[in-house]
Order: structure tokens, then C-alpha cells, then sequence
């Protein structure tokens, strides 16, 4: 019940910010509707101590561990309240104190930073797991591959969340690639890896959980 508690503000607050956005109060906003329990059910499957890499469209993990619809509209709003005092773009959120790192608009610069800092806690001896979430559109960029194949060598203990919705922004999975889907890739660079129903909140955060446990036990991703 936590979990889905912890969904509710996120349509209520992504409409009011989009229609923010489309008024011309915020200059940028990017919606998680539709992907609420993909990305909560994943972060209630992680310690405090596991730092996460997201992309834009994972507030939930935010909010999931500590961050507020407050902090939210001092973020997107860029009031002096934000972490950042307003040198972001809106939703670049970042808490350093939740082992969050920041946001970046960048496509998949977030998925290659993971992988190193896994390898460094690994190096350290730190016992957590560093979980990066990407789209299927970021997929298809080179720093997903690299990072992988990176994770995969040199055994970093590393969870690859991918939210595959079927549309890159507006370009479908038709047009993107032919094989099926990008589950299969993390094979390819001898992960293991597992297709979930991202709409099944309790799959999700079981799906994680296993992930975390066998990284750790084996420090692998």
C-alpha cells in the first residue's frame, strides 16, 4: 500500500505542471504518467544506500525516498528553495542527501556514470548497487552499449532499468529497432536480464529485488 501511496501525487502533479508549462510558467516539463509503477515499485526494491542515475522521468524514485511535492515546485519553478538555486533546467532534480544523482537532459550520460560509480564502490568495498534508468530511445545510444559491456567486464555491481513505453518522444519501437525489444542486448554483453510488465507494481519490485540480491552476492549487474 506504501508503494501505491506514494504514485498518487505524481498524476495530480504532473498535471499541474504541464498545464504550468503550457501556460509559460515553466519552460520545460516532461510527464511520468503511465510509468508510476515501473519506477516506484523498482525504487521501494532498493536500500538508501544503492545511488540511482535516472533520466527525466523518474520523479517517483524522488518522491519515494524523501523528496517532496514541495521540493518538486522549487525545482521546476527554480525558486531560491531549489537545491540548485535555480541554475537547472526544470525537472533537472537532483538530492544529494537521497543518493540521487542529478538529472541530465543529455540522453543516456547517466548510464555509463553509473557503471563507474558502481566500479568505484567496488573498488571501495562499499556494499550497495547502483541503478541507472534509461527509455528504449536512450537505448539506442552508444553510452547504453558501452556502459554495458563495461558493467559486464569488470563486474560492476549495477541494476539497468529500462522503461520500454514504445515511443522514443514520438518515433515508435517499428522504426527504431527489429529485435525484440532491449531485454535481449543485456544477454548479449553476459548479463543476466529479465522483460517485466512495468504496469505490474509488484512484479517490478520483485524483479528489482532479485537484481539487487544476485549483484551484490555475485558483484555483477
Amino acid at each position: 500500500s506504501s508503494g501505491i501511496n506514494a504514485e498518487w501525487p505524481l498524476r495530480p502533479g504532473d498535471k499541474i505542471l504541464l498545464q504550468s508549462q503550457r501556460q509559460g510558467r515553466v519552460s520545460f516539463y516532461m510527464t511520468c504518467s503511465g510509468e508510476e509503477a515501473a519506477v516506484v515499485g523498482s525504487a521501494a526494491a532498493l536500500q538508501d544506500v544503492d545511488t540511482v542515475f535516472t533520466q527525466y522521468r523518474e520523479v517517483g524514485v524522488f518522491l519515494w525516498r524523501g523528496f517532496t511535492l514541495q521540493d518538486v515546485m522549487h525545482q521546476c519553478f527554480s525558486t531560491h528553495k531549489d537545491n540548485t538555486k535555480g541554475r537547472q533546467m526544470p525537472i533537472h532534480y537532483s538530492a544529494k542527501k537521497l543518493n540521487i544523482q542529478c538529472v541530465s537532459s543529455t540522453l543516456a550520460t547517466q548510464v555509463p556514470n553509473a557503471v563507474g560509480y558502481a566500479y568505484s564502490n567496488k573498488i571501495k568495498g562499499i556494499k550497495a548497487v547502483t541503478v541507472t534508468y534509461f527509455g528504449e530511445g536512450a537505448a539506442s545510444e552508444g553510452d547504453v552499449h558501452a556502459a554495458m559491456n563495461m558493467a559486464a567486464v569488470l563486474r560492476c555491481p549495477t541494476i539497468f532499468i529500462c522503461r520500454n513505453n514504445g515511443y522514443a518522444i514520438s518515433t515508435s519501437t517499428e522504426d527504431q529497432y527489429a529485435g525484440d525489444g532491449i531485454v535481449v542486448r543485456g544477454y548479449g554483453y553476459g548479463m543476466r536480464s529479465l522483460r517485466v510488465d512495468g504496469n505490474d507494481l509488484f512484479a517490478v519490485h520483485k524483479a528489482v529485488s532479485d537484481a539487487r540480491k544476485v549483484a551484490l552476492e555475485n558483484s555483477c549487474p
